[in-house]
Order: C-alpha cells, then structure tokens, then sequence
C-alpha cells in the first residue's frame, strides 16, 4: 500500500509541475505586453513577406530559421494578425518542451528526486518561462537539444533501414526550425558513429547531411548580406582568452539567473568529470562536452557570440550535468550530502521564487511601450501631420503602423539593398523639422533627448521612450 502511495505521490507531484509551469507561461502569455523592437522587426516579415520570401533574406537586419516564421504565419493565417497570436508558437513550443524533458530525465536517470529536481528547475527557469511568451526563436532553439537529447538516446542502429532513415528525415528538418541545431546534430551523429553498422548509420545520416548543404549554402548568403551588420554589432559579445572565466560565469548567471553563477559552472564540470570516471552517459557527457567546446570555439573564432539569449539552447545539457551530480548525492545515504543537494536545488530554484512574486504583483512586460505610443499617436493624428520615426523605433513603426495604416508623411532613417528594408545605426542627425509644419515625433525604442524642439503634447514610456507633438519647427 505505501509503495502504491509513493508511485502515486510522484506522479501527481509531476503533474503538479507541469501543470504549474503551463498556467506559469499561460500568464505570461495573456500579459501580452508590446513588443519590444526586435519582436517588432520578426512581427514585420511575418506580416508583410509570403511564405517562400521568409525563406530569402529578411528586412530590419533580422535572422530567424525560416520553418520558424512559417509556422508563425500559419498561426497569424488561422487566428488573425497581432502580438498574442504571433507569441503562440514559442508558446506551444515552451509547453512541449516541459513534457518533453520529462521523458529525457526518465531516459537518463532512475533516481525520482533526480528526475522531479531536473523537472523543477526546468520548468520554472525564468529564462525558459520568459522566452515562452516571446516572438523569438531562441524557446525553439532550445525545444531541439532536447529532441536530440530524447531521439539519439533511444536511437538504435539495429533497427530497420525505413525507420532510421525516417528518423534521419526528421532530423534533416529540424535546422530549418533552429539554425544552432544543424551544428548540434552535426555532434550527435559523429559520437554516434558506428562501424560495426556504418550502411544503417549511413542511411539515418544522409538525410540529414542533404539538408545541412542547403542550411549551410542558405545561412553563407545571409552571412554575406548582413556581414557588416553583425560582426560590428556583436563584437563585445565573442570570447577572448583574457576573459574568458568573466564571459562563462556571466552566461551562466544569465542562464540561471543567480549572482553566484560559478556554482553551477563548476558543478556541471563535475558533472563531466565524474561520468569519465564512473564510464557511465557516455552520449550525455560526449555531447555536453563537444557542444559546450564547440560553440566556445566558435565564438573564439568570432562565428557565433556565446551571448546571453544566444546561449539558451545550451541549458538543457548543462541542466543535466548538474543532475549527474545531484543524482549521485541522492543514492548516497550520507544526510549531509542530501541535506547539501537540497538546499542546492532551493538556491537554484530561488530566483524563480522571486519572479514569481513580482510577476504575480504586476504585469508581465519586455520594456517596451510601442503598442501604447502608437494606439495614442492614431488617435490624436491630423491628415496633414508628418511623422518623424526615431531610427532606433524602427521596427516598431513598421510593425504596428500595419495595424494602423497611417496614410501620413512619414521620415524614416533606413535604405533598401537588393529590396531589403534595412534601418541606420546613425542616431545623431538633427530632425529634419520645417516651421509652420507639425510633427509626430515617434519613439518609443530610444531614451534620447531631443531639448531643441518645442512641442505641445508629450506621452512618456516607463522605460525610456516617447513621443511628441512638435509644433512649429526649432525653438
């Protein structure tokens, strides 16, 4: 009877979490703030790009996988255009991935309060939670580790020749849906490499290797186009040997979202080490540790920035370094080593803690008031006023000016190449403002001050931004 309670008590203290984090994001999700500007510029290509050119070079300097715009298409075809309806997919993606990571923790470890920690301090990870109600790729980039996790965990090579190959199709997809797991793929088949069954191996690699040249040929042409734009705007974000401990302990503070970030570092390096020593998850610890080189490498090489939102997709197998560690504690029958295990998942789990708190005493917001600025810019606009977009808004005034269709002159700061909708990084031009004409003033992504125009009307944003009446030119 008390082993059938205990069966009992675990499932439904899964199912607790699961639930718990559902309603978590759930809530996030109908907060629906504004966009911030880069949900603005992905908004905007989804909008206003067909299904093929979303597979092309998009505008406003952005770069997402293409299947992850498409899918977002498809839910703005169905339900309607806004921001909720463009957040659904990173929000059914956060979902599925708490279930999912449910079923990798039952595949990797035996130990229950290994399997209902690792399920704790995923599903509430403030990263995970905020990124699951967000119009960014990077919940979806994490969703793939995952998948490849689960898939080369239980992948067999004596299966038949269909199956693999169908599990190699469906792997072949994936890099469309989330560029970083094309590399990460890339690592799972050379660890799984097999001579005893090279034709089978073979055969579930080849569709994979097919997609990887086109993902590879698709992502040189967006390098190529934007490559100015994206080495200069991530230069401080790419590792140098001099900082290199300051750079790793900051991306794991961002991960976990604590101060003492050296913590989990160095327990998912003990992670590592101890799977040398006991020879056991041998794929988990070859994986964790080849992709953690890798993309330490490649942002050495200054090819990817090991970059706070950049890095997400890394949290699954650091997680599960960790629980190698806190696995091995829980069978030891030593109280003091549980005892340190617990207040170890406590620390880990209290940040969360306090985002939930705030959370549930205030809305959830990205910093960002641009949907507010612009409903109240529409309602109090004359046919006759001009609009001056702050270079920095952008994306923002192209996103919702949709919404609006504002029939106004409008000054813009941007260029087009090859037809390409690109914005200035150039902010300190003067605005180009007439006397006896009047202005909107549009800017709701910037706190720059503007002291030498006079204006009649002024809406602030909490965070920094604006917009102003300007009435007659320079003072």
């Amino acid at each position: 009877m008390s082993e059938q309670i205990k069966k009992y008590s675990y499932y439904f203290l899964i199912i607790a979490i699961i639930l718990a984090g559902f309603v978590l994001r759930l809530n996030l999700l109908l907060d629906n703030p504004s966009f911030w500007f880069d949900e603005s510029a992905l908004g905007y290509n989804v909008l206003s790009l067909s299904f093929f050119r979303l597979f092309g070079i998009l505008h406003l300097q952005q770069v997402a996988p293409p299947l992850f715009l498409a899918a977002a298409k498809i839910f703005v075809n169905t339900f309607g255009s806004g921001d909720l309806i463009l957040r659904l997919f990173p929000f059914v993606v956060g979902n599925l991935s708490i279930i999912l990571f449910f079923f990798i923790l039952k595949e990797y470890f035996k130990n229950k309060p290994t399997i209902i920690s690792g399920l704790l301090l995923f599903c509430f990870n403030i990263q995970l939670l905020k990124y699951s109600a967000e119009f960014k790729p990077y919940i979806v980039e994490m969703f793939s580790t995952c998948l490849i996790l689960y898939i080369f965990k239980r992948i067999n090579f004596e299966q038949t020749y269909k199956k693999l190959f169908a599990i190699g199709c469906a792997l072949a997809v994936l890099p469309w849906f989330s560029f970083v797991s094309a590399v990460l793929i890339a690592i799972a088949y050379l660890i799984t490499f097999s001579k005893k069954n090279l034709k089978k191996w073979f055969i579930a690699f080849l569709p994979f290797f097919v997609s990887e040249i086109f993902i590879l040929i698709y992502y040189l042409k967006i390098k190529f186009f934007y490559s100015e734009f994206m080495s200069d705007f991530f230069v401080n974000d790419f590792f140098t040997l001099k900082e290199l401990p300051i750079q790793l302990t900051i991306g794991f503070s961002y991960l976990f979202s604590i101060n003492h970030a050296f913590i989990p570092l160095l327990i998912f390096l003990c992670g590592i080490i101890c799977c040398f020593v006991d020879k056991k998850q041998l794929f988990l610890r070859n994986f964790s540790l080849f992709s953690f080189i890798t993309f330490i490498s490649l942002s050495f090489l200054k090819i990817y920035p090991f970059y706070d939102r950049f890095i997400i997709f890394l949290l699954p197998v650091i997680l599960m370094m960790n629980l190698i560690i806190i696995e091995k504690c829980c069978t030891m029958k030593n109280i003091f080593v549980k005892f340190l295990v617990t207040i170890y998942v406590l620390f880990m789990f209290f940040p969360t803690f306090i985002y939930m708190q705030k959370i549930n005493n205030e809305n959830f917001t990205k910093r960002s008031c641009a949907r507010e600025l612009t409903q109240d810019m529409a309602s109090k606009i004359k046919q006759d006023d001009i609009i001056i977009v702050d270079t920095l808004s952008t994306p923002d005034f192209l996103y919702y000016g949709r919404y609006y269709n504002f029939r106004n002159e409008v000054f813009m700061n941007i260029k087009e190449k090859n037809g390409i909708i690109l914005y200035k990084m150039n902010r300190n031009e003067e605005l180009p403002l007439n006397k006896g004409a009047f202005y909107w003033l549009y800017s709701p992504w910037s706190s720059r001050t503007y002291d030498y125009v006079k204006y009649d009307y002024q809406k602030n944003c909490k965070y920094g931004g604006k917009i102003l009446y300007i009435n007659g030119g320079k003072q």
